[in-house]
């Protein structure tokens, strides 16, 4: 047993790890000593400096937060030793630490990942494990080397991935996961009774940062693939095509092995359902977002928009 309160850094920028900050702050085994997170960024039409998401938890929670612009240099590491952290704990930073940064604490840098490594390794792991098809995913709580998630993993924790499931319930089971599982295994990790197991590196596989443009449909590819993409970008970017000259968000679609003969992007109307023809296949759709308006069920949406049945999507 811990016969004191653990000296913890928490080093993390996006919303997903918020949860695990709140339940390590709340926690009487931990004393989070110190933040670090990105700096605040412009966001908004009038472009003003907003906080991260962490560093907005932070404030609610009391914990002083530290914002540099590089984290490896001489005096960020000189500002990390004044608060004499036994182990850093780490979720969706987004910046690589180097090595005199990971040697830093006595008992290492956890990193908490959202997958099951070493599958997904990389950015943007929810949203990959929904693009290739998996029927799970979940996290590994690892030690940080100076690759990228290679270090060894000491425990996983995973769940089953529904055909609803998209980005946005995959993370918030992820978070809710990491809360729930993290806190544990760090006193494990500081008591000594718990020792990380390599990875195998044959078996792992690596997903690239998601940008906007990743949204765009080509109608050529086949339905299964777009459906993923779907589910896959959820929330943000979106998965959008253009219709009479806007932006159409697809919000929820799934894929069929039907298909009536028409070109890549024809909307047709087939067995009572809302078609678009794919490269393979078609996407049945279910509900839709125009430029400017809200989200409606596809029904709703071609009751105002007659000409949709029969267009074809750019």
């Amino acid at each position: 047993m811990i016969k004191q309160k653990l000296p913890i850094v928490f080093i993390g920028t996006a919303d997903i790890g918020a949860p695990l900050l709140r339940a390590l702050s709340n926690d009487p085994r931990f004393e989070v000593k110190l933040v670090v997170s990105q700096p605040d960024k412009p966001a908004g039409r009038k472009l003003e400096l907003q906080p991260t998401a962490i560093k907005a938890e932070a404030l609610k929670l009391g914990v002083p937060v530290f914002q540099p612009e590089k984290i490896n240099t001489p005096e960020s590491l000189a500002e990390l030793r004044k608060h004499k952290p036994e182990m850093i704990v780490l979720m969706a930073y987004g910046k690589i630490l180097k090595k005199d940064l990971l040697d830093l604490p006595p008992m290492g840098c956890i990193n908490v990942h959202a997958s099951l490594l070493p599958r997904h390794r990389g950015a943007s792991p929810i949203q990959f494990c929904l693009l290739s098809g998996d029927n799970k995913t979940g996290i590994s709580i690892m030690r940080m080397e100076e690759g990228m998630d290679t270090g060894p993993v000491y425990a996983l924790f995973d769940f089953p991935i529904s055909d609803e499931d998209n980005a946005e319930t995959v993370w918030e089971k992820i978070a809710k996961l990491t809360a729930e599982k993290t806190p544990d295994i760090l006193v494990s990790i500081a008591e000594g009774k718990l020792k990380p197991k390599p990875q195998d590196d044959s078996k792992a596989t690596f997903c690239s940062k998601i940008e906007k443009e990743d949204g765009l449909i080509d109608w050529t590819e086949p339905a299964t693939t777009i459906a993923r993409k779907v589910r896959a970008y959820a929330g943000w970017p979106g998965t959008y095509t253009f219709w009479a000259g806007k932006r159409l968000k697809i919000i929820r679609g799934t894929a069929s092995d039907l298909t009536f003969a028409h070109e890549p992007g024809t909307v047709t109307l087939e067995k009572e359902q809302v078609r678009v023809t794919a490269g393979e296949g078609e996407l049945i759709l279910i509900e839709v977002q125009l430029e400017g308006k809200k989200a409606q069920p596809i029904g709703e949406f071609i009751k105002g928009h007659p000409g949709f049945v029969g267009s074809e999507l750019e």
